[in-house]
């Protein structure tokens, strides 16, 4: 039994590759993980395909190479499961698609999986519309905004009429957004800490037991709600009490909350985090900038955009894909249910693998001048030379966010209700700087908002 994990190690023998540096005594890298996580991941490349990093005397292995990774996720994907970060939040997120693997994984998103069909998220398309174009509505020239809360408000407007659609679930909604900050900070110092660390009566550890309890709390009052009435309203939450196997059996009340909690972490957190980059990139382009509202007004213009306007921006998808390259998931893992292969190296039975998308998409091996904000790059001439593995801001292969398109429309259409009418600048001699928590959040991101028509067309 391992103390740091609390979990049985299969794994035998240490794999023969390359340690990282700066590994503290007792501790390994843990000290640089916290201290400059974004920093330490994209530096491991240097020391290997494969790398050695310590969690205390825990060993694990970094995928650093795209070629690697899509063994990892794809064609070896069978022989791994989620791993140990995901396997630390299961006592707080539950069982649900983010952390389950195997059979569960598997049913569970045959279930899910009509709820995100191409139709059904069309469906959404006006509600996601409607929340970026009556949020921003209430904006005056000249006004500052911050842009980061604004946003996750407008995540939580959509996923709110999405996900729910009466109004104990909005008041549930609130009570979420309120307690996802707390776990997507925490949820990964404790995957890094041994598990006793968690139980020590300290005020962060308090907290997190609190927002946990809150998640849960509310979840639970609004399925409850929904039980209750037994009425098909036609939103997500509908649908996940519809749901049936092939053997005819739903989920339980335990499992939907696994999945609202999912649901809610991807729908707000991330993707507010996305939306608020995005502008801040946009700003610090201004040909970009240009070239985007161009294509929104011969494409849109003087209406708010529809599903079926998609297409016709091309321009606008290079943008959002190029944003999703800079500001993805830092560290995510797998562990190998079998002895298997990556690259050169034998992989035994138990072996922790961490990978991470944000180090991937910094490599300057297949992405040139990395760090600049280059929609172009993705232009078909361009991107073909982008090796499999080296772009996955939804992961891939069988784990590959189910949510991916849902995702992909919801900031699509954000962007272009308020790129139609406003153009955001930033405040002068505010520093935006990364801040790590389960995602990649600004710091803070205030902006003043200049209307782009006149405001009596501003709608």
């Amino acid at each position: 039994m391992n103390p740091w994990t609390g979990t049985r190690n299969s794994r035998r023998g240490p794999l023969a590759v390359a340690p990282a540096a700066g590994a503290w005594p007792g501790l390994g890298h843990i000290p640089a993980l916290l201290r400059s996580p974004l920093d330490f991941v994209t530096s491991l490349a240097s020391a290997g395909d494969l790398v050695e990093v310590r969690f205390g005397p825990l060993a694990v292995y970094a995928v650093t190479h795209p070629d690697v990774a899509q063994q990892l996720l794809v064609t070896r994907g069978r022989d791994f499961e989620r791993g140990r970060l995901f396997e630390k939040m299961k006592p707080f997120f539950g069982d649900g698609l983010v952390t389950s693997s195997g059979r569960v994984h598997r049913r569970q998103r045959r279930m899910l999986q009509p709820a995100f069909h191409a139709e059904r998220i069309a469906g959404y398309a006006d509600a996601m519309t409607g929340a970026a174009e009556s949020l921003a509505g209430v904006w005056r020239p000249g006004q500052r905004v911050a842009l980061d809360r604004f946003l996750n408000e407008l995540s939580l407007d959509i996923v709110t009429r999405t996900l729910f659609s009466t109004d104990i679930g909005v008041r549930a909604a609130a009570r979420i957004q309120a307690a996802l900050p707390v776990l997507s900070q925490g949820v990964m110092v404790r995957a890094m800490l041994p598990d006793w660390c968690g139980s020590i009566p300290v005020p962060p550890n308090r907290r997190f037991d609190e927002a946990v309890s809150r998640l849960r709390h509310a979840i639970d009052d609004v399925v409850a709600s929904y039980r209750e009435a037994g009425a098909d309203r036609g939103d997500l939450l509908s649908m996940l009490l519809a749901a049936r196997d092939e053997d005819g059996r739903g989920l339980s009340d335990r499992q939907i909350r696994d999945h609202v909690v999912t649901f809610a972490i991807a729908g707000i957190e991330t993707t507010g985090a996305a939306l608020a980059w995005f502008f801040h990139e946009l700003a610090r382009n201004p040909e970009v900038e240009r070239r985007l509202h161009a294509e929104l007004d011969d494409t849109l213009g003087d209406r708010p955009p529809r599903a079926d306007d998609l297409p016709a921006l091309p321009f606008l998808g290079r943008c959002v894909t190029e944003n999703l390259r800079l500001h993805s998931v830092w560290l995510l893992s797998r562990r190998a249910v079998r002895a298997t292969k990556l690259g050169d190296h034998e992989i035994p039975a138990g072996t922790e693998i961490i990978y991470s998308p944000h180090a991937l998409h910094l490599d300057a091996r297949w992405f040139p001048s990395p760090r600049r904000f280059d929609p172009d790059r993705w232009l078909p001439e361009r991107s073909k030379n982008v090796p499999p593995g080296a772009y996955i801001p939804f992961s891939g292969g069988a784990h590959q966010c189910i949510g991916r398109n849902f995702a992909l429309t919801e900031m699509t259409l954000a962007i272009a209700s308020i790129s139609r009418n406003w153009r955001l600048r930033p405040v002068p001699g505010v520093r935006v700087r990364p801040v790590t928590r389960a995602d990649v959040h600004p710091n803070q991101l205030p902006m003043t908002v200049h209307p782009r028509r006149p405001a009596s067309r501003i709608r």
